[in-house]
């Protein structure tokens, strides 16, 4: 079993996984970020693949494991930063994966599960760093025809 193109769908994200607009604070200055509420930031951004690299276990199922690199920006077009995912093959058709969001001004972290047909899941913000340090929350990750559509729902450390 390889990971599914599906499946790398993961990665922008998530895990997958998040980006920066344009300035280290335009990200949540920016008509793509709004507050949903007191504790909740929501950004918005796209994720374009790049590239995968398939390193194979040697047995065609669990243990493969892809790399893959995303373009990410805005829903305006904009260039925001890069996502580089890792996914691992794990029994029951079921992929693990990690996204790290390179970003104006820090990193975001996220980490999740998914079924290798997946073409929508949530993934975890497990952490960041620079100005998204200790942030956690989810991001929502839905396929479509053009790349993936990502909704960050972000928590500040100070809003805990």
């Amino acid at each position: 079993m390889r990971i599914s193109r599906k499946a790398t769908a993961f990665a922008a994200a998530a895990l997958a996984g998040l980006a920066s607009l344009g300035a280290a604070g335009a990200a949540f200055a920016s008509s793509s970020a709004s507050q949903a509420n007191d504790n909740v930031q929501v950004l918005r951004l796209h994720a374009d693949f790049v590239a995968a690299a398939d390193n194979s276990a040697g047995h065609g199922g669990p243990g493969d494991v892809l790399a893959a690199l995303f373009n990410i920006r805005t829903r305006g077009g904009a260039h925001a930063g890069t996502e580089s995912v890792s996914l691992l093959s794990i029994p029951g058709h079921q992929t693990l994966g990690h996204s790290a969001f390179a970003l104006k001004g820090g990193q975001i972290d996220a980490m999740g599960t998914l079924a290798d047909t997946a073409t929508r899941f949530t993934a975890a913000i497990i952490g960041g760093t620079g100005i998204y340090d200790g942030v956690t929350g989810q991001i929502l990750n839905v396929e479509s025809a053009s790349g993936i559509d990502l909704t960050f729902y972000i928590i500040r450390p100070d809003h805990d």
